[in-house]
């Protein structure tokens, strides 16, 4: 029985032919190779975001694929359970929608840094190369971009954190306890350490997010400066993402006052109550501030005539700000009493200090 009419076969042969040049038409269609314009390298501070519009030539595609490859990215071991390309899966997406590369440092690690717990090293930059592809406009091309990350920086509470290294001056017998600041977005999965404990020894400790150095720190007669170098971090996974070098110095305690002071004999002689003529001029001499190299500047900080304040409004009690002099000038404002001036002592290691210097004043036989 014949299957087939020669009329039917001519139909199926046709079909066939025209398929098959239909097939290899669509295998001849040529795909283009386009340039994808995105920066060549892109910089963030550890916990930074960052996205990166896609060029108008392929984010137009409804089809549009975008592959990353990390292979020029030295895959290094993370932890027991990952390894860096995991996390750079997670920390480099790509949003559709808005047409960006979205970068997310938090996920990753400052370039450079060393695990203090598995010796593994970030590599100094992170290479990624961005595929794009899309068979509806044929066209495929790629880029690679190096990403840099670099540590965050913690704060230390009270001190001035826009010097590129904080200091404090802590005077010998005062607590010395700092408190760590960072914002809550570095705190996510970090650790508080201190990165240079074995140089610092038992003297600096960490509890929490309190630096604090023993009664022992310092020189152990307290006699002279010494100063720590501290560089506390937050770390993630052993690796440092966040950090600030600062200093602290110890000094021996500072002695402030009218008088003299024997420093070889520990011996002072106060020199703050003085009686003085009235209506003359008068200026006394300097105020003893030990150790003199942290003397800096003097200002008068207030005036008590017999224990009510008085108003120096004719400038008749002034203050050398070099010397902390204080001068009398020749006058027939005053009146008898005791004169109770309040000096303020600025020193060179930040530190203020106050002391009073009392003048009685009386009418001479």
């Amino acid at each position: 029985m014949q299957l087939f009419t020669k009329n039917t076969r001519l139909l199926l042969m046709l079909g066939l032919f025209l398929s098959f040049s239909a097939c290899k038409k669509n295998e001849d269609v040529p795909v283009n190779q386009v340039s994808i314009d995105l920066p060549g390298s892109v910089s963030l501070v550890y916990g930074e975001q960052q996205h990166i519009a896609l060029p108008e030539n392929i984010k137009s595609a409804s089809d549009l694929q975008i592959r990353f490859d990390f292979g020029a990215t030295e895959n290094v071991q993370i932890s027991s359970s990952s390894r860096l390309h995991d996390k750079l899966t997670q920390a480099i997406t790509v949003d559709k929608n808005a047409g960006t590369i979205h970068v997310n440092s938090a996920l990753l690690y400052p370039n450079g840094a060393v695990s203090a717990t598995s010796g593994s090293k970030i590599p100094q930059s992170y290479n990624i190369t961005v595929e794009a592809s899309s068979a509806e406009k044929g066209f495929e091309g790629k880029q690679s971009i190096e990403v840099k990350v670099t540590p965050a920086k913690v704060n230390i509470k009270g001190l001035d954190n826009e010097t590129e290294i904080p200091f404090a001056y802590v005077l010998y017998g005062d607590p010395a306890n700092f408190e760590l600041e960072a914002p809550r977005i570095l705190l996510e999965g970090t650790t508080w350490n201190i990165g240079n404990s074995t140089s610092l020894g038992t003297e600096v400790t960490l509890k929490s997010n309190q630096l604090q150095f023993s009664a022992s720190a310092g020189d152990p007669n307290q006699k002279a400066e010494k100063a720590y170098d501290v560089v506390p971090s937050l770390q993630k996974d052993g690796f440092s993402v966040a950090l600030r070098s600062f200093r602290v110095i110890f000094i021996p305690q500072i002695k402030f006052f009218y008088g003299q002071y024997y420093a070889d004999l520990d011996l002072t002689i106060l020199l703050n109550q003085l009686h003085i003529a009235l209506s003359n001029g008068y200026k006394s001499a300097p105020p003893t501030l030990y150790p003199e190299d942290y003397k800096s500047t003097f200002e008068i900080v207030s005036i008590e005539k017999d224990n009510k304040a008085f108003e120096n409004i004719d400038d008749i009690f002034t203050i050398d700000p070099k010397t902390g002099s204080v001068s009398v000038k020749k006058n027939s404002v005053l009146t008898e009493g005791a004169y109770k001036i309040t000096v303020k002592a600025f020193t060179t290691t930040s530190l203020e200090f106050t002391t009073t210097l009392t003048l009685n004043m009386s009418k001479g036989e």
